[in-house]
C-alpha cells in the first residue's frame, strides 16, 4: 500500500510540473495584422487573458518593445525563430526568474503548437519550470490548451545511467518519496535555436553528473519524443 501512495504521489508531482501553472486559459484566441502572428502577438495576446500574474504582465509588456536590456531585466525577442524570453535579474546572481514562450510549425502545415514556460533560475541554472503547452489552428486563430505532446514524462528512475549508476542511487530513484520528489523534477527550457527542448534534473545534488542520464525532447512533426542525449 505505501509503494501505491508513493507511485501515485510521484505521477501527480511530476503531471504538475509538466502541465504547468494553475488558472490558464484553455482558448485563447490570436490577433495580428499582416498574413501571418509572430511570437509578439501569441505573448500579448495570452497574457490579456491569462491569470494576470504579474511577471506575465510585465513580459507581455516588454515584449512589445523588442529585444532590450536594462538594469533588473532582460528581453529577447527573436520572430525569426519564433521566441521570445523575458528574465528578471539579480545584480549579484544574474537571472531568477524568467518567462519564455516558443512555437514550432506542424508537419500537417494547419497548426502549431505553443509553449509558454515559467522558470525560477539560481544564477544561469534553472532548478524549477512549468510549462504549458497549446494547439494553435492557422483557419481559426484559436489555440487550445493541450496536455503535453510528450512520448512519456521523465520517472526518477530514467535518470539513472546504466553501468554508471551506484547500486545506491538506483534504489533510491526506485523509492525516492514525496518530500524528495521535487529534486527529480525536469525542468524545461524552450529552444531559440533548433527545435528541441532541453531538460534537465531539478537538483542536480541528488544525482552525481557522471551517474546521470541526460535528455532532450525531440521535435517529431506534431510533438516531442524522449531521446537520450548520451
Amino acid at each position: 500500500m505505501k509503494k501505491k501512495i508513493i507511485r501515485l504521489t510521484l505521477i501527480l508531482v511530476m503531471l504538475a510540473v509538466t502541465q504547468g501553472m494553475m488558472a490558464q486559459p484553455d482558448r485563447v484566441t490570436i490577433k495580428f495584422s499582416g498574413n501571418v502572428p509572430n511570437i509578439k502577438d501569441f505573448v500579448t495576446c495570452y497574457a490579456a487573458v491569462a491569470d494576470g500574474e504579474t511577471l506575465l504582465n510585465t513580459f507581455a509588456r516588454e515584449v512589445r518593445k523588442g529585444s532590450h536590456k536594462i538594469k533588473n531585466s532582460e528581453t529577447v525577442v527573436d520572430t525569426k525563430n519564433g521566441f521570445a524570453s523575458y528574465d528578471e535579474l539579480s545584480e549579484d546572481y544574474g537571472p531568477m526568474e524568467r518567462y519564455e514562450m516558443c512555437y514550432w510549425n506542424c508537419a500537417n502545415k494547419q497548426e502549431k503548437i505553443v509553449a509558454i514556460n515559467r522558470l525560477s533560475l539560481f544564477g544561469d541554472v534553472p532548478d524549477e519550470s512549468y510549462v504549458v503547452f497549446y494547439r494553435y489552428n492557422n483557419s481559426t486563430h484559436v489555440m487550445t490548451r493541450i496536455d503535453a505532446p510528450f512520448s512519456r514524462l521523465i520517472r526518477p528512475i530514467d535518470w539513472t545511467k546504466p553501468g554508471r549508476t551506484s547500486q545506491k542511487n538506483i534504489e533510491y530513484a526506485r523509492t525516492v518519496g514525496s518530500e524528495d520528489a521535487n529534486g527529480w523534477a525536469p525542468v524545461y527550457s524552450l529552444p531559440r535555436i533548433g527545435k528541441n527542448i532541453n531538460v534537465t534534473i531539478a537538483d542536480g545534488m541528488v544525482l552525481p553528473l557522471a551517474e546521470r542520464q541526460n535528455y532532450v525532447y525531440e521535435w517529431n512533426g506534431n510533438g516531442f519524443t524522449l531521446k537520450k542525449t548520451d
